[in-house]
């Protein structure tokens, strides 16, 4: 038996001028993201843990193209990174766990509603911060009988927020629905916060959806599927 043989490795540049190249060149690229993100709008769509990453990167970048104009005062722009910033956005947008492929499916958002005045009532909290929900998210690849479930009081299944809403003598209505969506969609716009924004009921620029006729809808523009 033979040992492998050692490989020694080679020398390492550690010089100040090949340290600022390499900067430089990871300025370039992170540049070149953040200006595709920007151009397509992408940021305001991303998680919000992503988009604080987004923001910690446009500003070291910055500081970065800061620096070396500060130590080279007349030194031209650098040139573009070899690396082309679109593959590398699509790339990395492909890596994201939001981004994965999955069951295709409804998202959609339930308004809760005061019962008596058809108002938008949030659901209190029984926290001592006084915490409140006033819509709740959802994923579900049936939404006609997902809705039917949620209206059913004895239902023990997914969306225990909406039952607690009903036992508290709130009511809810479908206000927005999406499809097709992944699981990662729904994530994705839970992440965003803030239902409300979404809700065409609140915002008085739309009124309450019937499920049945969302899926025809649906239908209908795809030749009879879902």
């Amino acid at each position: 038996m033979t040992a492998a043989p050692q490989l020694e490795p080679g020398p390492v540049d550690r010089s100040p001028a090949t340290r600022l190249r390499a900067e430089l060149q990871l300025a370039s690229v992170a540049s070149g993201l953040l200006l595709l993100l920007d151009a397509h709008r992408l940021t305001s769509r991303l998680p919000l843990e992503i988009q604080a990453q987004v923001g910690r990167l446009r500003h070291a970048v910055k500081q970065a193209i800061q620096a070396q104009a500060a130590s080279h005062p007349g030194a031209p722009a650098p040139a573009p990174a070899s690396v082309d910033p679109a593959a590398a956005l699509r790339s990395w947008i492909a890596s994201q766990p939001w981004a994965q492929p999955g069951p295709q499916g409804w998202v959609y958002l339930l308004c809760f509603r005061d019962p008596a005045t058809g108002e938008h009532r949030p659901l209190q909290g029984q926290g001592c911060r006084g915490q409140y929900a006033g819509h709740y998210w959802g994923w579900t690849q049936n939404l006609v009988r997902r809705i039917y479930q949620h209206r059913n009081p004895a239902w023990t299944g997914a969306g225990r927020l909406v039952q607690v809403a009903l036992a508290a003598g709130l009511s809810f209505e479908l206000a927005w629905c999406e499809y097709p969506a992944t699981r990662g969609r729904e994530r994705r716009l839970k992440n965003q916060g803030s239902g409300y924004r979404r809700c065409p009921l609140c915002r008085g620029t739309g009124g309450p959806l019937d499920p049945a006729a969302a899926v025809a809808a649906v239908q209908h523009q795809l030749g009879g599927r879902p």
